[in-house]
């Protein structure tokens, strides 16, 4: 188990117990007014993850080892959670709670962490964006946020991007040479060398989140669209 990049020598995962569940899913249902419903929308939603794991240390004792757990496992904001037999995919989890029966230099027992989003998180992925069409393929399984990156090589009063899958971005402003510029899905994030401009600017813009499979993107500048893969 890796968290917050580091893992600890002492604790081991009981693989034959840890099972990850697949993220719960809650669903919008309409009512048809004449009898019979529909899904309208669904969401993932948050969870908490119990990783099995035993203790052993040859030279301390349980109670000896918790402020360090306690260093290492809680934290004000979400932290990487990974495991060695899956190093391409991890969670954002917070520490939640432990449940250990100590005996001496062992435990064994239960570490829960809170999952805000239950889907695992993979590789971050980087995609070349031109002034020409070009395909690529959004990996994955699920919708992600993106986040574009640019550096302005003119001067220029508009930032034009258009997908063939519904996400669209026209921004309006007087952009120079060598700006540099920033835009975010996720809090519609708009920031000019690292100045939030999202007041300031004329926009029109359908922040649609990516959607795994086919993608066909252009841009008015050449930038760089990232992503990370999202997994059930």
């Amino acid at each position: 188990m890796i968290f917050n990049g580091e893992s600890k020598d002492y604790i081991r995962v009981k693989q034959d117990l840890f099972r990850p569940p697949s993220p719960p899913i809650e669903f919008d249902i309409f009512d048809y007014p004449r009898g019979g419903s529909r899904v309208k929308k669904k969401r993932f939603t948050s969870q908490t993850l119990p990783v099995p794991i035993r203790i052993y240390h040859p030279d301390k004792r349980i109670e000896e080892l918790k402020e360090e757990l306690s260093d290492w496992l809680i934290h004000d904001e979400p932290k990487k959670l990974g495991f060695k037999d899956t190093p391409d995919r991890y969670y954002l989890a917070h520490y939640e709670s432990m449940d250990l029966r100590e005996k001496g230099h062992f435990a064994d027992g239960v570490i829960n962490f809170f999952l805000l989003d239950g889907r695992r998180i993979g590789e971050e992925k980087t995609i070349s964006v031109t002034t020409s069409n070009t395909n690529h393929t959004v990996t994955g399984q699920d919708e992600t946020p993106w986040e574009i990156n640019l550096t302005f090589s003119r001067n220029t009063i508009t930032f034009e991007l258009e997908t063939n899958t519904g996400l669209y971005l026209l921004l309006g402003y007087e952009f120079i040479e060598g700006d540099r510029l920033k835009i975010t899905h996720d809090g519609r994030l708009c920031e000019l060398n690292g100045r939030d401009i999202r007041f300031a600017i004329r926009l029109k813009s359908n922040y649609e989140l990516l959607q795994p499979g086919s993608l066909r993107i252009k841009a008015s500048e050449p930038c760089t669209l990232k992503y990370d893969e999202r997994f059930y």
